[in-house]
């Protein structure tokens, strides 16, 4: 398990940085920053006085950048074939458009309080611009 080493313990207020891209420190000063975070001693290990002790640090405390995305579908209907008392069959057309704005969603930063990447978004979340077009047959 982890034994509660994810929940550290909040001793002051946090440095939160604009200057940086999102990229690079989502955070602020990320593990650096030792006015926010202090870990338990013994905690990791689940030997030591803090064993099976949570932090101070809040459930849901930090919150990773928001999610956009506009998906698209136009469908056309086309009758065709005798009417009335006869078959009639109908040709539909379908254009769906996932993420047509192209944006890109940034993954959740590291989580890890005393890593080296604490902070730093490595991934993106949800795909790129996809196309798709179908034909279909309603007999």
């Amino acid at each position: 398990g982890s034994y509660n080493a994810d929940r550290p313990d909040q001793v002051g207020r946090p440095v939160f940085s604009t200057a940086r891209t999102v990229r690079e420190d989502y955070f602020g000063q990320g593990a650096g920053n030792t006015a926010f975070f202090y870990l338990p001693v013994g905690v990791p290990g689940g030997t030591g006085p803090n064993q099976g002790r949570l932090g101070t640090l809040g459930r849901n405390t930090f919150r990773g950048p928001g999610f956009h995305n506009l998906d698209v579908a136009l469908i056309k209907d086309s009758a065709f074939g005798r009417r009335g008392a006869g078959e009639a069959r109908t040709l539909q057309f379908r254009a769906e458009f996932f993420n047509v704005l192209n944006l890109v969603n940034f993954g959740l930063p590291t989580n890890i309080v005393r890593g080296t990447g604490f902070g730093l978004i490595s991934r993106t979340a949800g795909p790129s611009r996809q196309l798709q077009f179908s034909l279909k047959l309603i007999y």
